[in-house]
């Protein structure tokens, strides 16, 4: 089991060599003062002492935690939050956490006298933690939701003095204390809206949400030990930590750093550093910051209004980190997700700072991370051999392009796949030229997107638009994937999802061939757009006869006028088509490059539309027309070994296992093992092509063929587009303008 053995090699590891789990060096909790709010006279009631269990990995949690006590607190009354992390003389090897056992130490740290609450770093408050702390307790030493479950408690320290002594809780187990404590009779029942677990949350009756699946806790803590997923009660944390943003909510400031500020700061060689760093900014500060052997030196906790502070200085910061193999007096190691989390974190609250990271790992290896404003440059959309793929990249590139003005070009890679895998294996570095003043690329399908990603590993300024199924897995920083909800992958917060594959909305029929007159003159017209054979569905020539058939009757009952289109892949059942048409129907054969193709002429001018549903691209064309349409529904083709086998994955993957609480399991074992293989793109969940149908139908969009045609749907044609532009564009920090002025230009590149 995956987590398992994660635990026991983490205990296993000699102290100092865990970027998250650093040496136990507090002796006591820091504490963090809420005090009364300005203009409001001071409560009479004791102060609110709550007791939190953090540790690194979970800083974002932490400042969330405390921001939402700080929203629904009595302004009136006092509020102190002790931050319980790294503390000495407890012995937490194989713990799941960084902090199990710190909780029964809360009597001790409270000098057994008063009450006290303890929570988790993953919960977040929806009402006022004072009437949690006033709560009767009628002689009970400590309240829970039940007597095995002590992730939130409500603890009378003085009656919990015997049971949880301060030798005990550094050397017993957390089973063993919640064991004792219930021989003694000590437990007392608490309301279960105090800690309401994922799916247990109601708007209306949950006091705190607690995430205890790990592998669906919002904010991500841990990506080297999960694969996340969504969490039932998405967004209530996203938008809770964005209003902390909007609030520019810091737990730690200048004016109140953390207890371990004053030494750090102390042990800068720069003076002017330390002068950058004080309680009051500077007037006046450089356009560009460079900033080198400062943030090792720095606790955790003052590193985000540190970062704060010099994003607001300036323009433009480069930072660089070197960290140590080990932790050591007066520097503290910690990993690359460590600080790209930081700096996206400062780079949300100062959005027109630009920012580089030179992060050089303990064992040598050096990445470049860039953020911020992307600089003036032109958008670059890479395409390949594949339509479909290569008009969702173009779609993406002039809107994007259309709404920031920037100049707009398209290389076209001329290489196989197979040629791009011998060129790298040879150690040849077979990338195009894409020009100096190039900072947006985007492309579809898996050689584009794989050339993208090298690009970026060139030139970290880049920012990359990827889309396709098999576009790779979605990074932390620098990149933004665009797939369809039925390819099942796993979600990210730079995973953008949508229903349909993206196009540029509704196409323009310019060119009216002659060839075509009949069928463009007729008073009713009905067209028929045909994809044919694929790895997951075929059309033979029995198919695609009976096919032609049943619409060309369709269309003769209603007194219309028929045309079918065929594609590349329809060609070769095309005789078969052709049998199947009455004498009046037209038919198009498919021929590369042919100026009198008219899937758009159908696409345009028909007044019923029929589209077999395979091609998702297709699909995607007929829903851009603004009017309902209907699918022919292609026989799927049995399950080959593979296919079998990645749907198996998918499966299990997602498939949960609960423990005797009822909350879902950590993610381990094979669970763990096919979640990462379906996050790194190892295999791909089989394409669901009835759940998009299905969709389809619910949307009111498409109908199957034999139903009526649904005559309007809500969406417009191209909404879609427009809200993946805008949502793309946030992520990336790319500045919209309203202009609509677009340079295309394409050149070949081949090797």
């Amino acid at each position: 089991m995956p987590l398992l053995i994660q635990r026991i090699a983490r205990g296993l590891r000699p102290a100092g060599f865990h970027p998250e789990r650093p040496p136990a060096h507090r002796r006591a909790p820091d504490r963090i003062v809420l005090g009364v709010r300005n203009g409001t006279r001071p409560s009479s009631k004791p102060p609110v002492r709550i007791y939190l269990g953090t540790e690194r990995g979970q800083f974002r949690a932490e400042r969330v935690f405390i921001w939402s006590v700080e929203k629904h607190r009595d302004p009136s009354r006092i509020y102190e939050i002790y931050l319980m992390r790294d503390l000495s003389g407890f012995r937490r090897r194989f713990w799941l956490t960084g902090f199990t056992n710190y909780r029964f130490a809360i009597p001790e740290f409270c000098d057994f006298t008063g009450r006290a609450i303890y929570n988790d770093a993953d919960q977040i408050y929806l009402k006022d933690p004072a009437e949690l702390f006033d709560t009767p307790m009628d002689g009970a030493g400590f309240l829970s939701i039940n007597d095995r479950d002590t992730s939130v408690m409500l603890i009378d320290c003085r009656r919990m003095r015997e049971a949880w002594n301060a030798h005990d809780v550094r050397r017993l187990g957390r089973k063993a204390l919640e064991a004792r404590a219930r021989k003694a009779g000590l437990w007392g029942h608490l309301d279960g809206g105090w800690n309401a677990r994922d799916s247990e949350y109601h708007p209306d009756r949950s006091h705190l949400v607690h995430f205890t699946t790990l592998h669906t806790q919002p904010w991500r803590p841990f990506p080297a030990e999960f694969v996340y997923f969504d969490n039932p009660t998405d967004p209530l944390w996203p938008e809770l930590e964005a209003e902390a943003d909007r609030h520019r909510f810091l737990p730690f400031t200048a004016a109140q750093p953390s207890p371990a500020w004053s030494r750090a700061v102390a042990g800068l060689p720069d003076a002017s550093l330390r002068a950058l760093l004080g309680p009051q900014r500077p007037n006046s500060t450089p356009s560009n910051l460079k900033i080198d052997q400062l943030f090792e030196r720095l606790p955790d906790q003052d590193v985000p209004w540190v970062l704060e502070r010099l994003f607001d200085m300036t323009d433009r910061l480069a930072v660089s980190i070197r960290e140590p193999r080990r932790h050591a007096r007066g520097r503290t190691r910690r990993s690359l997700w460590f600080w790209l989390q930081q700096f996206a974190a400062a780079g949300r609250l100062h959005p027109g700072t630009r920012w580089s990271l030179d992060y050089r790992h303990p064992w040598g290896r050096h990445e470049r991370h860039e953020g911020g404003p992307v600089l003036d440059g032109s958008i670059v959309v890479l395409t390949h051999r594949k339509p479909g793929h290569a008009n969702q990249a173009r779609a993406l590139g002039r809107s994007l392009a259309a709404r920031t003005g920037r100049p707009l070009t398209e290389t076209v890679i001329g290489c196989s796949e197979a040629g791009f895998v011998l060129a790298r294996l040879l150690g040849r570095s077979p990338l195009p030229e894409i020009g100096r003043d190039a900072r947006i690329v985007l492309a579809g399908g898996w050689l584009p997107c794989r050339i993208a990603r090298l690009l970026q590993r060139r030139d970290p300024q880049l920012r990359l638009i990827l889309s396709g199924r098999k576009a790779g897995p979605a990074e932390a920083i620098g990149s933004v994937i665009v797939q369809c909800r039925h390819f099942g992958l796993p979600p990210h917060p730079n995973r953008l999802t949508t229903l349909l594959p993206l196009n540029a909305g509704r196409v323009d029929a310019t060119d009216r061939p002659a060839r075509w007159s009949a069928w463009l003159n007729a008073p009713r017209k009905i067209a028929l757009l045909v994809g044919g054979s694929s790895r997951s569905h075929q059309l033979t020539d029995a198919q695609a006869r009976n096919l032609a058939h049943e619409v060309s009757a369709f269309a003769q009952k209603q007194q219309a006028r028929l045309l079918v289109v065929g594609s590349r892949r329809s060609a070769p059942v095309a005789e078969a088509l052709q049998a199947g048409l009455g004498a009046d129907d037209a038919f198009y054969r498919w021929r590369p490059d042919d100026p009198e193709n008219p899937y758009h002429l159908a696409l345009v001018e028909a007044d019923a539309l029929i589209v077999t549903g395979e091609s998702e691209s297709m699909l995607a064309d007929a829903a851009s027309r603004g009017r309902g349409f209907l699918i022919w529904p292609m026989e799927q083709r049995s399950a080959g070994l593979w296919t079998r086998l990645s749907r198996e994955i998918t499966e299990r993957a997602v498939r949960p296992r609960f423990n005797r609480r009822g909350s879902i399991r950590p993610q381990q074992g094979q669970t763990y093992l096919c979640a990462r293989a379906l996050e790194r793109g190892w295999v791909l969940p089989p394409r669901d092509i009835q759940a998009l149908h299905r969709a389809l139908h619910e949307a009111g969009m498409a109908a199957p063929f034999g139903e009526p045609i649904p005559a309007t749907f809500r969406p417009t044609p191209n909404s879609e587009l427009d809200q993946i532009t805008v949502r793309a564009a946030e992520r990336l920090a790319i500045d919209l303008a309203d202009t609509r002025a677009i340079e295309t230009k394409s050149k070949i590149h081949e090797y």
